[in-house]
């Protein structure tokens, strides 16, 4: 009998442990806020869907040329941080707002002319997001747009493409989250908690970077939502406030329906 009492003691600790590794998976996965419910949308940057219109109302006034000089901006055409010597711009809002654009040098005399078409669409976002862009790049080429803390940087070629579809201001929006959001919110604990109460993602591209991605790819459906529903959707809107209801309530505070987008940052500057 012996060794069918140790035989039945082996079943019952590996019944045990198998046991115990369920629950702390099933745990681990609670606390980090997953779910295997698959995310609605593959993505929101690339949306087919025109939130902020070309025709909307921009806030922008004059393009000043400050001259040239160096600057290291990311390029992913060569994977590195190059330094070139730009055409830089200042673009000033109504709302007290201000970016410094610079233009890759290989544009030639086609400088002001690029400045100016990325000027206009910066002006259609709400001034929370415009006043965190403190520099905004140009390069040439067909690559994705990027963002990091305080500046935004964008290819030409991308940009036709986008603009083709209506949606280069929706792209614009998703790379100011990211300079001007990220840094407070992207970690915080409202938003952490946020994420763990909805228990999913709106977006795989979100799902496989939810602590760089989630907010970004979150606001834009969210800002849709709460302030241009006629333009998004109700299948749409219907799918997104399932998916991610703590979420939207978390944007809804920092863009509260009812409250104006636009208000004075500071004294508008004028161009010379």
């Amino acid at each position: 009998m012996a060794p069918v009492v140790r035989m039945i003691s082996l079943v019952n600790r590996i019944i045990t442990l198998a046991a115990l590794t369920t629950i702390v998976y099933f745990v681990s996965q609670v606390q980090n806020g997953l779910s295997k419910n698959k995310p609605p949308f593959g993505w929101t940057k690339d949306t087919v869907f025109d939130i902020i219109r070309t025709s909307d109302e921009s806030t922008f006034s004059c393009l000043e040329h400050v001259g040239r000089a160096d600057r290291q901006i990311w390029d992913k055409r060569v994977d590195d941080e190059p330094v070139v010597n730009a055409f830089l711009f200042a673009a000033h809002y109504a709302d007290g707002t201000n970016i410094e654009i610079g233009i890759n040098p290989e544009f030639g005399a086609q400088e002001k002319a690029e400045a100016l078409r990325f000027a206009n669409p910066l002006g259609q976002l709400p001034s929370l997001l415009r006043a965190g862009i403190h520099r905004f790049s140009v390069h040439m080429g067909q690559e994705g747009f990027h963002a990091g803390t305080e500046q935004v940087i964008v290819y030409s070629g991308t940009a036709d493409e986008r603009a083709s579809y209506n949606h280069l201001e929706e792209s614009l929006f998703h790379g100011s989250v990211h300079a001007s959001l990220d840094e407070d919110h992207r970690l915080s604990d409202g938003w952490k908690e946020a994420q763990a109460s909805d228990g999913q993602f709106l977006a795989s591209y979100a799902a496989r970077s939810p602590e760089r991605e989630d907010l970004a790819e979150t606001a834009l459906f969210a800002f849709a939502i709460l302030h241009h529903p006629d333009r998004f959707p109700p299948a749409d809107t219907e799918a997104t406030m399932r998916a991610v209801p703590h979420r939207i309530e978390y944007i809804r505070n920092l863009f509260p329906p009812g409250t104006p987008l636009v208000y004075s940052v500071a004294d508008a500057q004028a161009c010379r």
